[in-house]
């Protein structure tokens, strides 16, 4: 109803927002749209792929309804409207800032690794089908099933990612200094910090996935997992080795107290030179209903 002004008074009907933790779908969702960037990640200006992973995560980012500003000279179309449809990295990114600022609430003490890992290792990788998420291909209505170089470790999964039951922590200033040929003056300069030591393989940054962009015989990694939640829980782990390796765990199963720390050795092997990046992943399954996952990519290149 409005009044003899044309102001709105009362509403005939009411509206509320519901459950926002899960999304819902019509048709096969979600895909990767064609503009998303891709995978790998490069090193240097010759395409040499690095030892991470990348894109890491997966997020609503196609036509999005997100907020405008009715200034904008950008888009003479939508100058005046304070909302507009739009897509691309700048929708998806703050669905990813905003789960990470839920989260950094609920766990005031974690830094902004510890808050990516819970984020990556909860995400999902299989759409509304129970089917490995589709990517767009460079044709128009293609589609194949996406590797890790699409979707990084999945959808974004806020429900989970609060209690992810398992996290690694990294330090990105170990990785800068573990890269081939760096200068670690230039780090210093960079960042103010020093490269007191180097890792052994960047891989070995204690990333939420691993990525080994070559694989020659054999190479054995670690990663650090701590305990977040609030009881002891117990851990069975669980391995898809990528084509062309055999990869073994140790240990296989791990009980672990609330934040306590777990190592676990991760060996790659090489039992067909593929020539190309394949793909598996390491799944943590916890007896409190905990799934941690760890996509692995690899090269494998050479059997010796």
């Amino acid at each position: 109803m409005r009044d003899e002004r044309g102001f709105v008074t009362q509403y005939c009907s009411k509206a509320a927002i519901g459950e926002g933790r899960v999304a819902s779908f019509v048709g096969q969702a979600p895909t990767v749209s064609r503009f998303s960037s891709r995978g790998p990640d490069f090193v240097d200006i010759n395409r040499n792929p690095a030892d991470v992973l990348k894109p890491d995560i997966l997020a609503p980012g196609h036509q999005i309804w997100a907020a405008w500003s009715p200034h904008s000279a950008l888009e003479p179309t939508l100058t005046g409207y304070h909302f507009a449809l739009l897509s691309g990295t700048s929708m998806a990114t703050p669905h990813i800032v905003g789960i990470a600022a839920l989260i950094k609430q609920y766990n005031p003490s974690w830094t902004p690794s510890m808050i990516a890992s819970a984020i990556s290792t909860t995400a999902i990788k299989y759409d509304n089908y129970g089917e490995l998420i589709l990517a767009e291909g460079s044709n128009l209505n293609s589609h194949y099933p996406s590797t890790n170089f699409d979707r990084g470790a999945g959808l974004v999964n806020p429900d989970r990612a609060i209690d992810p039951g398992l996290i690694l922590s990294s330090d990105h200033i170990n990785f800068l200094c573990s890269l081939p040929g760096i200068d670690w003056s230039v780090i210093n300069a960079a960042t103010g910090e020093r490269c007191n030591r180097s890792l052994s393989h960047p891989a070995n940054l204690n990333l939420p996935s691993v990525t080994i962009s070559t694989l020659r015989s054999s190479l054995t990694v670690k990663r650090s997992l701590k305990n977040v939640g609030s009881r002891p829980e117990t851990y069975t782990c669980s391995v898809i080795s990528p084509n062309g390796t055999v990869v073994n765990l140790s240990p296989t199963w791990f009980r672990i107290a609330p934040q306590e720390t777990q190592d676990i050795v991760i060996q790659f092997r090489v039992i067909q030179a593929v020539g190309e990046f394949s793909f598996g992943e390491i799944v943590l399954t916890g007896s409190l209903n905990h799934i941690v996952r760890l996509p692995l990519s690899v090269l494998p290149i050479s059997t010796s």
